[in-house]
């Protein structure tokens, strides 16, 4: 008797595989933040990051903005990253819910990103160009004068802004990796079909090498591909196809037992499955916060065997010759005046005063060693960042937030839903517009006397009549 109840009651307490549970025997737990939450984070993070580029444009101008702003600048910025996070979760919980469809994702983000690019052309080249070219004998020499403005502002000779192209390739890689055609790629072409998926991962690995190159002065990117780069991070990409790879490998799972891919759209909809991939995905987000801060610190100590092991091959005062005529910068600067430094200490009078002041040879070396050991590690963290690494160690603040999130929720007004772009483009036009206002006032412009003005027009209109 006794033994009959403990195993009723172990079978009861039994844990459901995947492919057992269905919506009848759904757990109860939902989370409370919907994609609708994510969205309006997302958006709302877009227009910090407009606030941020505003008060550090701001802060080039006037020194008072830039003391008053120096505080809010650095969180504004850790808010502005939040965003692609935030919307690359968004646009994966669309992919998830079976009611949406991976057509309409794609169509919307392929939009967006056409669009983004077309009003960027448009903006650059037809008013900056177009309206400097007005005022030119050479109207010629406006592109040019611009693109060199550029490379001077720009600190790694590139500007990526275009958020919509990593959301157009994630949603491709998730197209490519997960949907099943039913025309064409059948049967053994499917596999072709997957091998697709790295025209995706192709195109995100070239731009990082394209970035990199041009971080280190090799390669110099045309403004028109200034819209066709990547923006996220790369690790962050690396999350979503660990994410893309979650929903094929439950997916074999759950039919190895006799299900179908339809049965799969329905376990899809559960709350179980919603919870486990808010739980993958908080644990994912750790691991790609760790694995991208140890790339950055991997950059960084191989930048510095790299210039210290180069320098080991030489004497102090010709390996740092060396360096300043091969390392990019900023290392060009630092050894340049550390060699200037040495060639001066060298070239000192050699009287009984100046001997016993002067650094000894052996601590002449000791002082360049750790000079290029500081600069090398400054080069590889500007190289990482310049690419896109460790601009994902703050994703592990995102992980409490995740456990609260279930893609199954839905948005209790889908219109309201709808106006979230809509409202986030609007307060990006206004952030800009107004910003402009309160700069007018701190732009280094002499003032114009009015009553000064109207003596002139009323004195050249006394001329004329």
């Amino acid at each position: 008797m006794f033994g009959r109840h403990d195993g009723t009651r172990a079978a009861t307490k039994r844990r459901l595989q995947i492919h057992e549970t269905t919506l009848e025997n759904d757990i109860h737990y939902r989370g409370p933040l919907s994609p609708t939450h994510f969205k309006a984070l997302g958006w709302l993070c877009l227009v910090f990051a407009q606030i941020a580029v505003i008060l550090r444009l701001g802060g080039r101008f006037a020194p008072d903005i830039a003391a008053k702003s120096a505080g809010w600048l650095s969180v504004l910025e850790e808010i502005a990253e939040m965003a692609l996070p935030f919307l690359l979760i968004f646009n994966f919980a669309q992919l998830l819910s079976a009611h949406e469809g991976y057509k309409k994702q794609l169509l919307i983000n392929g939009a967006a990103m056409a669009g983004v690019c077309g009003l960027s052309y448009l903006v650059f080249y037809r008013y900056i160009v177009g309206g400097l070219a007005a005022l030119l004998q050479n109207p010629a020499e406006a592109l040019p004068t611009i693109e060199g403005g550029l490379a001077l502002v720009l600190p790694y000779g590139f500007y990526a802004f275009n958020l919509f192209v990593d959301l157009f390739l994630c949603t491709l890689t998730m197209i490519f990796l997960n949907y099943d055609p039913r025309r064409v790629f059948t049967g053994k072409a499917r596999i072709f079909f997957r091998l697709l998926a790295l025209l995706p991962i192709a195109y995100e690995v070239g731009c990082m090498l394209l970035k990199l190159n041009a971080a280190r002065g090799l390669v110099q990117i045309p403004v028109w591909a200034f819209p066709l780069l990547t923006v996220k991070p790369p690790m962050t990409f690396v999350l979503f196809v660990a994410l893309c790879l979650f929903v094929k490998t439950r997916e074999l799972r759950f039919r190895r037992h006799g299900k179908t891919h339809e049965e799969y759209k329905v376990f899809l909809k559960t709350r179980r499955n919603a919870w486990n991939f808010s739980v993958f995905l908080a644990i994912m987000l750790v691991v790609v916060s760790l694995l991208d801060l140890s790339v950055v610190i991997g950059i960084s100590l191989g930048e510095v065997v790299q210039n210290i092991g180069a320098g080991d091959e030489a004497s102090p005062t010709e390996a740092a010759l060396v360096e300043v005529q091969e390392t990019p910068e900023p290392l060009e600067a630092a050894f340049a005046n550390l060699h200037l430094a040495l060639e001066n200490e060298l070239a000192r009078p050699t009287d009984n005063e100046a001997a016993e002041s002067r650094l000894s040879p052996e601590e002449l070396e000791a002082a360049l060693k750790k000079e290029k050991i500081n600069a090398s590690i400054d080069s590889g963290i500007r190289l990482s960042r310049a690419v896109g690494f460790g601009g994902s160690v703050y994703l592990f603040f995102l992980a409490p937030v995740v456990l609260l999130f279930s893609y199954t929720r839905k948005p209790k007004n889908r219109l309201l839903d709808a106006l979230i772009p809509v409202a986030g483009i609007f307060l990006i036009l206004f952030v800009y517009i107004e910003s402009f206002h309160q700069l007018l006032g701190h732009l280094p412009i002499e003032k114009v006397d009015l009553q000064e003005i109207k003596n002139m027009v009323t004195f050249y209109i006394a001329m004329l009549f």
